[in-house]
């Protein structure tokens, strides 16, 4: 399902999409179709070709990131989820709010396949990087605080980076509750209070 955006009305607007880079070149996802709403259509196309040329650069310096990183091994590196989600904290640019964050995150591991090796599958490293993203957010001093493990559970909560006094009471919890069902049954309580 794609993220919407709430107008000045109240009516849901569809979040664009990227396109997709193909041999002949980049093919966007917004598309001319003279029987609706022209200048709508002119204007997506103008967002997604700003939106296009501002992650190219972003690309261009994520590839440099992880080209200097010094430690190889980056599945389940919390460090390396942080420092990459500090990188991708481009999505809360203004030319970014309209774009669907899965769209930006498909394409930079379409981009860079060496930013999650060990992650083949699309949607799960959609996910990874949704995470990485949310990781950048939080305050380095709370990383250690939780394992990966924790950390990606914690992570699956919306906007939960943005909590800090709950992230600080899921924190404490982390020292006695491990990963998985547990953690997220604790969280789903806290959240409820």
């Amino acid at each position: 399902m794609m993220s919407t955006l709430n107008n000045k009305r109240g009516k849901k607007r569809i979040k664009l999409i990227l396109g997709k880079k193909t041999e002949s070149g980049y093919e966007y996802s917004a598309k001319i179709d003279f029987k609706k709403d022209f200048s709508m259509q002119i204007a997506n196309l103008i967002k997604e070709k700003k939106v296009f040329d501002e992650l190219n650069l972003e690309i261009k310096r994520l590839k440099e990131e992880i080209a200097n990183s010094s430690d190889p091994n980056k599945e389940k590196n919390l460090f390396y989820y942080y420092t990459i989600g500090k990188k991708l904290s481009i999505l809360d640019n203004e030319n970014f709010k309209e774009i669907s964050p899965y769209s930006i995150f498909r394409r930079i591991k379409e981009e860079i396949p060496e930013i999650l090796p060990h992650i083949e599958d699309i949607k799960t490293a959609q996910k990874h990087l949704e995470i990485m993203y949310k990781l950048g957010q939080i305050d380095e001093k709370f990383l250690k605080k939780a394992s990966w493990d924790q950390w990606y559970e914690i992570m699956k909560f919306k906007e939960i980076n943005k909590k800090q006094k709950l992230l600080k009471q899921i924190l404490q919890e982390c020292k006695f509750i491990g990963a998985g069902p547990s953690l997220r049954n604790r969280i789903k309580i806290l959240l409820k209070k």
